[in-house]
């Protein structure tokens, strides 16, 4: 699937251009571009988008309206003027409409028809009248707008810089997720701050696109409607949403037990290299989950650092809680979650300690600061404050001023040898997918639970 964004230029001047691509799993930016004069813009389009396209324009794509505004312009400013993002009255009275509208009409001559129906992940060419300013107030929850359209060149090209990095900071971490892009770097001012700020802008359109594509109606508003002009403007995720309403849909994919590997240890290894290649981060972040003989549970999250067929290995403290924990009843369960392609893995099984040898190669590894910490804390004790951590940290420091630093007796890994390992993948209705493997006479026997 893939996304245009189309910074339009009303009047004459450039028109920025972004293209983006779905792969399944993530959003990638695959150019930024500029284009004059409308014939081009729609070449362009045509060349990039494919049979599968969201088209996203900042431009009104349709004004019946002789004079006044729109109900999209009105409603924008009910709603968003309180951050500075109402957007510009719409009329054919403004001498740009039949340059706006003609684009709009020539791609729906092309097959792109407007989207402001179209359900969630839907096939086909669409197109959607978008606005950068309400889109980047919602999407990132400001308080007002990011000013960089007017006043001094550098108010603007430090306001531009804010932009930057809210797209390449907050956007890896939305969903659907924009792999980390490489963007242009702001100039101090001339032409080629225009230019950066069209092309900017264009790439929020686009993804604009991408979250209309994948959410739907469930995430966006729809003000107006094709017939009167419409603008799509993402929600605003906020705190004050009640928790009874805080929900996902989940619209990825399936799991098919017949395609999955027969080995359990195979598939994660296979789910894991596809929640790196993804860019989700730390995705060998774990809940690990105790309990005591009384069956007194506790949880945290560790990370792993071991994978082979004899299990799932981390290291920690053995005076921990868990290390307590795990002495006196050593088995575990541990919980993978990846959001982004919304999966989660289940594992459960016996605990025991890896070799002292498999544990001192894996502390010289660490970074020094890492090794001398390991030193300086007594893990799950209470402390009088972060100053006797730090005075800790400093006596190793001194202590290990002369050569390596040796692995403290307290300190190592464990494994958890796995007996069943449970795939969840979400689907929509709350059916979810969830297969599990159960270790059996050295074999693994692959079941499919109900939701």
């Amino acid at each position: 699937m893939h996304f245009v964004g189309i910074d339009f230029g009303w009047e004459r001047g450039a028109s920025g251009l972004a293209l983006l691509d779905w792969d399944g799993t993530s959003l990638k930016l695959r150019e930024l571009d500029l284009r004059e004069e409308p014939a081009e813009i729609l070449r362009w389009v045509d060349q990039h988008a494919g049979e599968n396209a969201v088209v996203a324009i900042d431009a009104p794509a349709v004004i019946p309206n002789k004079t006044g505004m729109r109900e999209a312009d009105r409603l924008t400013h009910e709603r968003y003027g309180k951050y500075d993002a109402g957007s510009y009255p719409a009329s054919r009275a403004r001498t740009y409409w039949r340059r706006t509208t003609g684009v709009s009409k020539a791609l729906e001559r092309a097959g792109f028809a407007h989207g402001d129906r179209m359900a969630a992940r839907a096939k086909g060419r669409w197109q959607i009248e978008v606005y950068p300013h309400a889109a980047a107030v919602q999407l990132f929850a400001l308080r007002r707008i990011v000013k960089y359209k007017r006043g001094t060149v550098a108010g603007r090209a430090e306001a531009l810089g804010e932009l930057r990095g809210l797209l390449l900071n907050r956007l890896p971490l939305a969903t659907p997720r924009l792999a980390p892009p490489e963007l242009l770097a702001i100039p101090e001012g001339g032409r080629a701050l225009k230019q950066v700020e069209d092309k900017l802008d264009a790439l929020l359109c686009a993804y604009v696109a991408a979250y209309w594509w994948y959410w739907g109606p469930s995430r966006n508003d729809v003000l107006g409607d094709s017939a009167r002009g419409y603008i799509v403007v993402p929600h605003r995720r906020t705190a004050a949403v009640p928790l009874a309403d805080l929900r996902e849909s989940y619209l990825l994919t399936g799991l098919d037990e017949t395609a999955m590997a027969a080995d359990a240890i195979a598939q994660f290894e296979e789910w894991f290299e596809q929640a790196r290649v993804a860019g989700i981060p730390e995705p060998n972040a774990m809940t690990l989950a105790t309990a005591t003989t009384a069956g007194e549970p506790s949880a945290r999250v560790v990370l792993l650092k071991g994978l082979d067929d004899r299990g799932f290995v981390f290291y920690t403290n053995y005076e921990s809680q868990k290390g307590r924990e795990l002495a006196e009843n050593p088995r575990a369960a541990l919980v993978f979650y990846w959001p982004e392609l919304e999966r989660q893995v289940r594992v459960s099984g016996a605990v025991s300690r890896v070799s002292r040898e498999a544990s001192e190669a894996y502390f010289r590894s660490r970074p020094e600061g890492h090794q001398l910490g390991a030193w300086a804390s007594k893990q799950s004790e209470v402390v009088q404050g972060r100053e006797t951590l730090e005075a800790a940290l400093e006596q190793a420091r001194t202590r290990f001023a002369e050569g390596d630093v040796t692995l403290p007796e307290n300190w190592g890994g464990y494994r958890l040898e796995a007996e069943t390992i449970e795939f969840w993948q979400g689907r929509t209705d709350r059916l979810h997918d969830r297969i599990r493997y159960r270790a059996s006479g050295g074999v693994w026997l692959r079941e499919r639970l109900s939701p």
